[in-house]
């Protein structure tokens, strides 16, 4: 049994009291370090994760042992999206990018309530929609936008879920873009340089808030317009 996790779950925290105290007296907690997983691909889905603090990333497999990033998961929100659309298995792996603490649901009791809590199943097809509008936009963005701008988005999105101190490696981040680490290391250099982040071991650290907005793309702001208006309702 878990309680009190609707202060730090957006999508918990927005739902009706009764369907929140149900869904989290049948929650288990768990922490999470760097590039343990919490789903494997290809298998099936045999529980929902609502992060708590850390994020989760979303990785699509492609030639060889190449993954990349189609998504990244919070405190905003949960994955397990594909019970959703009634689908019990997905292709990709669910791996923790940011550590932090998870909450576990089954995935059979998630999919009864909600089949009996039309509230629950309308806010979570809401986030679906918010999710899949923010997977279509990164989608462009990767096809379109510089190295510089696609990792000062990034970054601005894992400071708005973990804060200013952000726990990550060069690898992970070169991963989640879908680049070289030498890129990576580049760029962020430039940042340094420039005075918008601090860079140590494992950690990067926002320095400069809308100096880094300056040089991230719309897509910052247009994923930030689509999770506001998928959480809103909920």
């Amino acid at each position: 049994m878990l309680t009190g996790t609707a202060n730090k779950n957006r999508f918990l925290n927005a739902l009706p009291a009764p369907t929140r105290s149900l869904l989290e007296s049948r929650m288990t907690a768990h922490g999470g370090g760097i590039g343990d997983v919490l789903q494997p691909p290809d298998a099936n889905i045999d529980a929902v994760w609502f992060p708590l603090s850390g994020i989760v990333s979303t990785l699509r497999p492609l030639e060889g042992d190449t993954n990349v990033e189609v998504d990244a998961s919070g405190a905003e929100g949960f994955l397990g999206l594909e019970l959703v659309l009634g689908s019990r298995s997905t292709p990709d792996t669910w791996i923790v990018q940011s550590p932090g603490r998870f909450a576990r649901l089954d995935a059979h009791i998630f999919l009864e309530a909600l089949d009996r809590d039309a509230v629950l199943c309308d806010a979570a097809r809401r986030y679906f929609a918010a999710v899949r509008a923010i997977r279509g936009q990164w989608v462009a963005c990767n096809a379109r936008h510089t190295i510089e701008q696609r990792l000062a988005k990034w970054l601005l999105a894992a400071r708005d879920r973990v804060g200013d101190e952000i726990q990550i490696t060069q690898d992970i981040v070169a991963m989640m873009l879908g680049v070289r680490r030498a890129s990576v290391v580049t760029a962020l250099g430039r940042f340094v340089d420039n005075g918008l982040v601090s860079h140590g071991y494992a950690r990067v650290r926002v320095l400069d808030d809308a100096g880094l907005k300056g040089v991230a793309c719309p897509c910052y702001g247009k994923a930030v317009e689509f999770l506001r208006v998928g959480l809103s309702a909920a």
